[in-house]
């Protein structure tokens, strides 16, 4: 199926490079004229303005279209185009659609590496993107390849111009001794059109950076039968003085380097170069055993780092381990320019200490495991203690004679200033959540006086029973509480818990408060000594908050589904 569909591309392509006619494009003749094969060539496809040129004819004209109405007027987008090639022997009309090996497509312009003489021929160029109308609007360039008779005095097809100087450069084509009898010659520079220029000596003035790129110049020659457009290509770099220092080695930078037995070492001669136009720098490694100096053969060096004034070479040594002998050699990276060179030595030593340097960084990264793995502990043992209790599954209610899981104090009032302090009241706390989370949701047994203690008993007696019947004791702290009667439950809760091992008590910190003077001095020794949780306000209302899991920790182990 896949093939079926590139045949049918292929041959939809075909046919509309069959249908293309290229009688109706602008043509224009081109001469390539060659001193040596490895000059270079570049074609435009300059659709936007070919009425500005002289150089260009239409074979056809319409009887309703003239000069004036060209067809690739008012069109905006011409960079990208498509290149055909009509080849000098005749073959069929093809599209240029990839890079050759010498010729190099980039948007609407094609630019030749060498000279190949199979590059004769007729080069169409037209929109890639087009309407019906715009089927017209094509460049036609018959290109001549012929080598130079006369190259006495050719001109060079590349030129270096140093930087700050006054220069020039003539057209390759013509006699750069002499700019008398010189035709009009069209100056381009890297595609743009210099006006200005016509001449065969274009002078520059002083040589800045935007000098730098590729030249072309057009002038026209006739014979008795045609005219063709003559075209040449000058490369212009802009370079810098010769430089007047030797290199500089960037690296090594150290006499003496450590190295282990036996195990593999990359060494790096790196120098810095300035720039010069006719001389290669050199860059190499030799060692040096007792008195005897061999180079050290290693793949050709590297560019790091290349600038108009200067270049960073790099050359590497690889050496698969470190043996004695190596030890015994002295390694030299040396780099030479036209000024003169530079050396610079190293001593390979072998590396002492390397067990007792192991045991240490073992022992350190031993204490910091252990330190980090305390800190965790420390920060998760609540979490730790429950999940080890829900994989147990022990209780420890069974046997113990005891009713209720907890019993709930809290103070029975509370003033306009605590509940305009606080987003909930102790009632709440007491009457509402610890229901929902601590029985609804974890199945534990909760006696609430509001709620549970019978009416008509006595007070003091009716709350020392019941806190025997507890395997716990929640007291919610707060102004109201230790100023106010509900004290008494808290003092009678410690008073038994001295007596019963089974019974702990889980003070919880409502809000900031001041223990009065009057407050019994038991009671203010079970406020330090006690396990307290900090109650957060809205930070502690969800069920999976720290607070419910402190409360989780305090709470008696129960096997239940609350706690799986």
């Amino acid at each position: 199926m896949l093939y079926l569909e590139w045949v049918f591309l292929w041959l939809v392509a075909g046919e509309r490079i069959q249908g293309f006619n290229t009688s109706d494009c602008f043509t224009k003749k081109l001469l390539w004229t060659y001193s040596e094969r490895s000059e270079e060539f570049v074609l435009f496809c300059d659709l936007a303005e070919p009425e500005k040129s002289h150089f260009y004819d239409r074979n056809q004209h319409s009887p309703t279209q003239g000069p004036e109405h060209l067809p690739c007027s008012g069109r905006k987008d011409l960079s990208d185009v498509q290149w055909y090639l009509q080849p000098q022997n005749g073959d069929t009309l093809r599209e240029i659609t990839k890079n050759y090996s010498h010729i190099i497509l980039d948007q609407s312009t094609l630019h030749f590496l060498t000279v190949e003489m199979n590059n004769a021929g007729s080069y169409i160029c037209r929109p890639r993107i087009r309407s019906p109308q715009d089927e017209a609007c094509c460049i036609k360039t018959v290109l001549e390849v012929k080598p130079k008779t006369n190259i006495s005095h050719v001109c060079p097809h590349k030129k270096d111009l140093t930087l700050g100087s006054i220069d020039d450069i003539y057209c390759p084509s013509l006699d750069c001794q002499s700019d008398v009898q010189s035709p009009e010659v069209t100056w381009y520079q890297n595609g743009r059109l210099l006006s200005e220029e016509r001449s065969n000596r274009m002078q520059l003035g002083e040589i800045y950076d935007f000098h730098q790129g590729t030249y072309v110049c057009d002038y026209t020659q006739s014979d008795n039968s045609s005219s063709w457009t003559v075209r040449a290509v000058v490369q212009v770099r802009t370079i810098v003085k010769d430089t007047r220092v030797k290199p500089d080695i960037l690296e090594p930078i150290i006499d003496t380097l450590e190295v282990e037995l036996g195990k593999p070492l990359t060494l790096y001669c790196t120098a810095r170069f300035g720039f010069q136009k006719d001389f290669k720098p050199v860059l190499r490694w030799y060692s040096k055993d007792s008195n005897q100096q061999l180079e050290i053969l290693t793949s050709e060096g590297r560019s790091v780092q290349s600038t108009f004034e200067d270049e960073i070479i790099q050359r590497v040594v690889h050496l698969k381990e470190v043996t004695q002998r190596d030890l015994r050699k002295m390694f030299i990276c040396f780099a030479q320019n036209s000024i003169g060179n530079t050396t610079q030595s190293i001593q390979l030593k072998e590396k002492k200490g390397v067990v007792f340097l192991y045991i240490l960084l073992g022992t350190v990264t031993t204490l910091a495991g252990m330190l980090t793995a305390g800190a965790l502990l420390y920060m998760y043992w609540i979490e730790i203690v429950l999940l080890y209790r829900t994989y147990q599954r022990k209780d420890e209610t069974l046997g113990d004679k005891k009713e209720f899981d907890a019993f709930v104090s809290y103070a029975k009032w509370s003033s306009f200033e605590s509940e305009a302090g606080s987003s909930l009241s102790e009632e709440t706390l007491a009457l509402n959540l610890f229901p929902e989370v601590l029985e609804n949701k974890y199945g534990y047994t909760l006696f609430l006086l509001e709620r549970d203690m019978a009416p008509g008993g006595v007070y003091a007696e009716d709350i020392v029973n019941i806190i025997k019947k507890s395997r716990r004791g929640i007291f919610i702290l707060s102004p109201n509480y230790v100023n106010g009667p509900s004290v008494f439950e808290l003092q009678a809760a410690v008073n038994l818990a001295l007596n019963d091992q089974t019974l702990k008590l889980i003070l919880i910190k409502f809000c900031p408060f001041q223990e009065p003077e009057s407050l019994p001095h038991l009671v203010k020794k079970a406020l330090r000594v006690l396990p307290t949780i900090t109650w957060r306000g809205l930070k502690s209302m969800p069920s999976n908050s720290r607070f419910w899991t402190q409360m989780r920790y305090h709470m008696p182990v129960k096997n239940s589904k609350g706690f799986t």
